[in-house]
């Protein structure tokens, strides 16, 4: 009996080590890639600061005019300032803050805008990098795939860099 308990032991020890073995056996597949790298390329591919500038040229163009009368009315006032009576300074003071305000409020608002859009745009390339990811990692097998900066070692022949960056559409 005691010989059948050391085998049914020994058996047990062997077969829960070939456990661990295949579980050993059956490491995941792990990937990597340069996201912030993608990012920027795919940005420069689909030519995104280029679209925002065109979208908000047109706002950028009356912030450009009301400076540009900000400007004429300082120069005007350091010209003419002395020769002008002192209702006119008023009036030409008050003409200038009315404009500061304004470029303010506008300029304040457009950069809102500016940041928000870029956001938009960034998530929608960010969208695209993680579909691209999943696709690479299911056509090549990989079980996990990881940023490159949460990597301190791997084999180059694991980064899928390029490969997701050609996947994106």
């Amino acid at each position: 009996m005691k010989q059948w308990m050391k085998a049914a032991g020994l058996s047990l020890v062997i077969l829960s080590s070939s456990f661990y073995a295949q579980a050993a056996e059956a490491a995941q597949k792990v990937g990597y890639v340069a996201t912030s790298q993608a990012m920027a390329q795919l940005a420069q591919r689909y030519n995104v600061p280029e679209k925002l500038r065109n979208e908000f040229k047109d706002r950028i163009a009356e912030l450009r005019g009301i400076e540009g009368s900000m400007k004429t009315k300082v120069e005007k006032m350091k010209r003419d300032g002395e020769l002008m009576s002192s209702s006119e300074k008023t009036k030409l003071q008050r003409e200038m803050q009315s404009l500061e305000s304004n470029y303010k409020l506008k300029a304040q608002a457009l950069q809102e805008d500016q940041r928000r859009r870029g956001a938009e745009e960034e998530q929608k390339l960010v969208q695209k990098i993680r579909q691209a990811i999943q696709d690479v990692a299911k056509r090549e097998g990989y079980d996990i795939v990881v940023d490159a900066n949460a990597v301190l070692y791997a084999s180059p022949k694991d980064d899928l860099s390029s490969k997701v960056i050609s996947a994106v559409k």
